[in-house]
């Protein structure tokens, strides 16, 4: 059997570029189209199998199931992880290693959180695996070196010099300038020295009193000149303007988010631990390259196969085209693919997992490395299988349903709106009828000229009645219920036991994704441990709880071997807190017989208050182990001060019982006085109401007889007026009568007159014609 060989860089380069062809994700494919489209539901683009009808004036409204769904979800899978200061804890799996998993819990979080933003880290992660299957990151100890300038200006000498002892950094520009400030102060002081000096010379000169002089001021006059002097010769302070370059060489961990449409995996790959490759293809720039270490970057030929990409174009909708051949070539971008794939490059026939960095033509980087630098999770995890099912997934059937729906229904009341009539050509002015406006005319010839097309119309309650079931449909696939968003006006008719019991069973499917992500978090802070401890050479100090504490990574090196609980918890931080109040009841129960001791009631008051939001819960409870109880005291002499305190309270009692007895006889005598006073002072007030009683009534007696007298004046006027207004009502009653009867007989009369006067007319007439007729009789016979 012969002995395989080592691979050369050209078998190597055809062994990765095969595995990247391979991959999924490289270029395109179903899972990418799939991703694509449940980025289009995400966003309610009317695209896909949403795209509507091409036919004008009809419904484009797309539903948003899938985001809503997404967003719901969101705020309480980030309560879970990120709701308070630590993501896990690390428990010793030995005795001694519980100070190293204490501080690895404090060191890891706070660079989780402070030192990546681990907050934004979690949001994009749920968010991708919530819509695109699942979600990638990226974890490895950054060497990157960064070039930053400073610029300073004003330094003095001192300040220069301690800015100039961080090997770090590096000046570039400076410039020198005298201090007019120290100028000023030193010619102020010269002046005030120079007054002292007159001053003291003065006094210094020889007088008739003094022939050989003060020798005092002689003495003051040579050490004003001697520090004036020394102040002369001194140099003029200097200020310095300079800038800085500083390199920042110091390795860190960094942890980003890789999106889906980069990550690279083998196809038949069941996880990212046991699959044959991995890649991450990203964009770089030729200045990021150097600064990575890189040296054979000039050469890279071009490779923009990474700007075909579906969907990549899809998630960034204003992606535009890098002009490559601008003048800086530092910011040239090229592809470059970090594969992770396993082969046996050095011949000893065991395939081992190498680092392969790959651009364009050109392997940057080749070594062996211990794992892949990610973590990924799922919501929905598929058995055999690496790629799973997303929430979108779930929710996309419901959402292209809800959309016909909607749209069918605002499409018929469109048309009922404005429905579609005929017209007779040349009897109906079209633009009439073309422009609909309420109260519109439209002018025709022919009444029969335009009319009304017969049109289905829609059935709004079933659609209704089909948008109800498509949304418990939707509730039944995602296991996100109306209890669960908090938006449920039915819940309002339940009692509350009820709906916590739907809202718990609601939120077991949430809880069961959260789950699935909590692995995730496991191996992130599993590499994160093992980059540390690997990596980071010198000691830092971070601030828990108020307190600077020094972390050495350098002491956990290969001590990998401890567990990590990520703090899920059971129900929400309300229910968690409850619970530990009715735990701290029991507590003080257990206390009394034995079974639970003051560590224990202060683990659970920090448990408590950490759950309440109280960060430092050492402000308001004492570590019984830092903070002891007292020591007891002598039995001896605790029995003797006792007895003592014994004979004190019986003397104290007597005393007490005398001070009682001659307070209670005063107290006595105070109310016999007390008492004498008040019934004197009731018979005083009795006597004094008598006599007020006897007036008032008195009083009344004369009101009440003035009060009758009055009334009967009264009486007799009123009696005197009623009599005069029945009279004059008589005498106009009876002056009414007569008017009346005049009035009548004066009718009578005249009626009379014209009877008699139409009697007599009447009379004329008749012999008239008595006349003429006894004359035409007359004739008749004379005839």
């Amino acid at each position: 059997m012969t002995k395989p060989s080592p691979l050369s860089d050209d078998d190597l380069k055809a062994l990765t570029d095969a595995e990247m062809r391979a991959a999924v994700q490289h270029i395109g494919g179903k899972l990418s189209a799939e991703r694509r489209k449940a980025m289009v539901y995400y966003l309610g683009l009317p695209e896909y199998d949403l795209t509507p009808p091409e036919i004008e004036g009809r419904s484009k409204v797309v539903s948003t199931d899938v985001r809503n769904t997404i967003l719901s979800m969101m705020p309480q899978l980030m309560a879970k992880f990120v709701g308070g200061d630590q993501v896990v804890e690390f428990q010793a799996s030995q005795p001694d290693d519980e100070d190293k998993a204490k501080s690895c819990t404090d060191y890891l979080n706070y660079l989780f959180f402070k030192k990546n933003n681990g907050h934004a880290i979690c949001s994009t992660w749920f968010l991708d695996a919530l819509l695109q299957k699942r979600g990638f990151l990226k974890i490895w100890w950054d060497t990157r070196a960064e070039e930053k300038r400073e610029e300073y200006k004003g330094l003095t000498e001192i300040e220069l010099a301690q800015i100039m002892d961080d090997p770090e950094v590096e000046a570039i520009e400076q410039t020198t300038y005298p201090d007019e400030e120290d100028a000023k102060h030193r010619q102020d002081a010269l002046e005030a020295m120079g007054q002292q000096l007159q001053q003291a010379m003065q006094a210094a000169q020889p007088n008739p009193q003094a022939p050989q002089g003060n020798p005092k001021a002689m003495q003051a006059v040579q050490q004003l000149q001697a520090q004036i002097a020394h102040i002369q010769a001194q140099p003029p302070a200097m200020l310095y303007d300079v800038a800085f370059k500083r390199s920042l060489k110091a390795g860190k961990i960094a942890i980003n988010n890789v999106p889906p449409e980069e990550f690279l995996i083998s196809r038949e790959a069941k996880s990212i631990e046991t699959a044959r490759f991995v890649g991450h293809r990203v964009p770089r720039t030729l200045s990021e390259l150097r600064s990575m270490g890189y040296k054979n970057v000039d050469d890279i030929a071009s490779d923009g196969d990474g700007d075909l990409n579906e969907e990549r174009l899809t998630r960034d909708q204003q992606h535009t085209y890098i002009d490559d051949n601008s003048g800086d070539k530092s910011q040239r971008i090229v592809w470059v693919t970090e594969c992770y794939i396993r082969c046996d490059y050095d011949g000893d026939g065991i395939a081992e997992l190498r680092k392969v960095v790959r651009a364009g033509n050109q392997i940057l980087d080749n070594e062996e490395v211990d794992c892949a630098p990610f973590v990924s999770i799922c919501p929905v995890p598929l058995s055999h299988m690496f790629y799973g099912l997303s929430v979108a997934d779930l929710a996309m059937e419901s959402q292209r349903t809800k959309t016909n729906i909607l749209r069918a229904q605002l499409d018929n009341m469109y048309l009922q709106v404005n429905g579609r009539y005929f017209a007779v050509e040349g009897q109906v002015n079209l633009d009439d009828l073309m422009y609909s406006r309420p109260g519109g005319v439209v002018r025709i010839k022919n009444p029969n000229a335009v009319g009304r097309l017969d049109q289905g119309h829609g059935d709004g309650g079933a659609s209704t009645e089909m948008m109800a079931w498509m949304e418990e449909n939707l509730e039944q696939s995602t296991g996100w219920t109306r209890y669960s968003q908090g938006n449920d006006s039915k819940a309002l008719n339940q009692t509350a036991t009820g709906v916590q019991i739907i809202t718990g069973k609601g939120d077991m499917r949430v809880d069961l994704i959260a789950r699935n992500f909590a692995e995730g978090f496991v191996d992130l802070f599993r590499m994160m441990l093992k980059l540390v401890s690997q990596h980071q050479d010198k000691k830092t100090q971070i601030n828990v709880n108020g307190q600077w504490v020094d972390m050495d990574p350098r002491e956990w090196r290969n001590q990998f071997d401890v567990n990590i609980n990520v703090g899920l918890g059971i129900g929400s931080k309300d229910e968690q807190v409850q619970k530990l109040m009715g735990l701290a009841q029991q507590q003080a129960n257990a206390m009394a017989i034995g079974v639970s001791n003051p560590k224990n009631v202060y683990e659970l008051h920090v448990d408590m208050a950490e759950l309440m939001g109280f960060k430092n819960a050492e402000k308001y409870f004492n570590d019984p182990e830092k903070n002891p109880p007292p020591p007891r005291p002598d039995p001896e002499a605790a029995k003797m001060q006792g007895q003592l305190q014994i004979e004190q309270m019986k003397l104290q009692a007597q005393n007490q019982s005398k001070q009682a007895e001659l307070q209670a006889n005063a107290q006595i005598e105070q109310v016999k006085a007390q008492y004498a006073a008040q019934e004197a002072e009731a018979k005083r007030n009795y006597e004094a109401q008598l006599e007020q009683a006897r007036m008032q009534m008195q009083a009344e007696v004369d009101n009440n007889r003035q009060r009758a007298e009055a009334e009967q004046h009264t009486l007799k006027i009123q009696q005197e007026a009623q009599l005069a207004q029945l009279k004059l009502q008589n005498d106009d009653a009876a002056h009414q009568r007569e008017m009346a009867f005049k009035w009548e007989v004066a009718q009578l009369e005249a009626a009379t007159k014209i009877q008699v006067a139409n009697i007599a007319s009447k009379a004329k007439l008749d012999d008239a014609a008595t006349q003429a007729a006894t004359a035409e009789v007359s004739a008749d016979v004379t005839q």
